[in-house]
């Protein structure tokens, strides 16, 4: 998994992102010691291009890089590392910028050609389609491993369903929304946690990118957030692109990404991504907004759907004011709010993110774009409608105003709490106790979660705490106190005959 710095949450499109933001911030990866532990890529994301020479040649903004991309790769790799750029496979990237759309192969060939080690692709102003999607990562694709150089190809996607293909088109692939919230990791979380069977050497899953500080000290997430998704990250085997300022970092999230315990997690060579073994997809429960999910019909506080209330086409849980909604009028399906006044995403006085229809054949439609509601890889969210896709195929239960799919109930997230785990290479489990609601509470694993890793309730085990780097004693039973609001803890767990 690769390790290094992006530019985005820390200088994004401002006029911090110049040439010599970048120099210092290469610079600072190697004085503060993170290069020696691996964090060797300095990654250009939007607005570093301008436009493109008559003959197709991409070319950098002269006022913010006036003396070129190939120039600061060279000062970045007498440093020891590697530098990345930013791409789109549309016509533009998100900041408006040129995309790579028809120019797939003079750009690979540029960025080799510059010494660039790293490409991000993005997916603004392209084609949602599925196959076209693919079709034009595989162009990149293509076109990188014709220049014969070792280029890390990232597909940013934003979706799971780039997960199944992922490992034939990239490296790594997100598979989620920016994380530009605790709310975001949190739902990046949920969504990967449906996702690990695609996850392998040399293809990974993308929860995006490490939040900390920005150059003008803005935090997206609190320190102690900032920990635990390191700890997660690790355990999710995702990149580890720290997006934040290196120059001034602070103490405490130098500590966090410099703790070899935990990056040895996330670069086990066994290559295997972490599991859930307690709880259910996460939420804050502060926010009246999460995720939905399928879960067994047993919980009718959280299943229940009433349609046409308080508009027309709208399904409120229970006896609440939440209603089902396409999160962002993206791809995302979760619960939040009704909306009834203003207008939404979708536009003044327009509310078809928050409206949905029941077809004949069971198609559970939005009217935000007439997609459907897909239960594909266990994450809820819309999709190109697909004749005898059973993941597509719903029933409402009119007397118990329930939504079924493949037997399975619709289903409001509550869980604050969760227990993960990952298998590694010398056959020991690395554990994350995680604690995303408002207060300190007891999280324990028992033996059925402890039986998930392969450790009998006889078994006699070495706990190793990753963060305190105390060791001791336990059998299969485990309960911890956990701080709130995004508080953890990680252990690493080993049979004592093999410690």
């Amino acid at each position: 998994r690769v390790r290094g710095w992006n530019s985005w949450y820390d200088l994004e499109c401002t006029n911090q992102m110049n040439e010599d933001v970048v120099k210092s911030t290469a610079d600072s990866v190697v004085q503060k010691g993170l290069a020696k532990v691996g964090y060797t890529y300095i990654n250009l994301d939007d607005c570093w291009a301008k436009g493109r020479f008559p003959n197709g040649t991409v070319y950098s903004d002269p006022i913010s890089f006036p003396s070129g991309i190939q120039s600061l790769a060279q000062y970045v790799k007498s440093k020891g590392l590697k530098l990345g750029v930013y791409t789109d496979r549309g016509t533009y990237t998100c900041g408006g910028r040129p995309g790579s759309l028809g120019h797939e192969k003079i750009d690979a060939e540029t960025y080799a050609a510059w010494g660039v080690e790293y490409v991000k692709e993005d997916s603004c102003y392209a084609s949602q389609d599925h196959e076209t999607a693919f079709k034009e990562y595989g162009m990149m694709r293509d076109s990188l491993n014709a220049t014969g150089k070792p280029i890390y190809f990232s597909l940013c996607g934003w979706n799971p369903w780039y997960a199944p293909p992922g490992w034939s088109l990239g490296n790594s692939w997100r598979i989620g929304p920016d994380d530009t919230t605790w709310e975001n990791v949190i739902v990046n979380i949920n969504i990967d946690a449906e996702l690990s069977q695609y996850a392998r050497p040399g293809g990974w899953n993308d929860p995006c990118l490490l939040l900390s500080k920005s150059h003008t000290n803005q935090r997206r997430i609190t320190p102690t957030q900032t920990r635990t998704q390191f700890n997660m990250w690790s355990i999710l085997s995702a990149p580890l692109l720290i997006s934040g300022d290196i120059i001034g970092i602070s103490e405490y999230d130098l500590e966090t990404y410099t703790n070899l315990q935990v990056i040895s997690v996330n670069q086990d060579p066994l290559g295997k991504q972490g599991i859930r073994l307690v709880g259910g997809p996460l939420s804050t429960q502060t926010s009246s907004s999460g995720p939905v999910f399928l879960s067994d019909c047993d919980d009718p506080a959280k299943q229940t759907w009433i349609w046409d209330v308080p508009m027309k086409g709208f399904l409120v849980n229970g006896n609440s004011n939440l209603c089902l909604n396409v999160n962002d009028c993206g791809s995302l399906v979760i619960y939040y709010p009704c909306v009834v006044s203003g207008g939404t995403c979708a536009g003044p006085s327009s509310y078809t993110n928050e409206q949905f229809k029941l077809s004949q054949n069971g198609f559970l439609v939005s009217d935000l774009n007439q997609k459907c509601v897909s239960s594909e890889g266990g994450v809820i969210q819309i999709d190109d409608c697909e004749a005898g896709n059973l993941d597509q195929v719903w029933e409402y239960d009119a007397a118990l105003k329930t939504l079924k799919n493949k037997g399975k109930c619709l289903t409001v997230a509550s869980s604050s709490t969760n227990v993960w785990g990952r298998e590694l290479s010398d056959g020991s489990w690395a554990v994350v106790f995680i604690n995303v609601g408002p207060s300190t509470v007891n999280v324990t694993c028992d033996n059925d979660c402890f039986n998930q890793m392969g450790f009998d309730s006889n078994a006699h085990l070495i706990v190793r705490d990753l963060w305190k780097n105390m060791v001791f004693d336990s059998f299969p039973y485990l309960t911890l106190s956990i701080d709130g609001n995004g508080g953890s803890a990680m252990f690493k767990v080993t049979r004592a005959k093999n410690f």
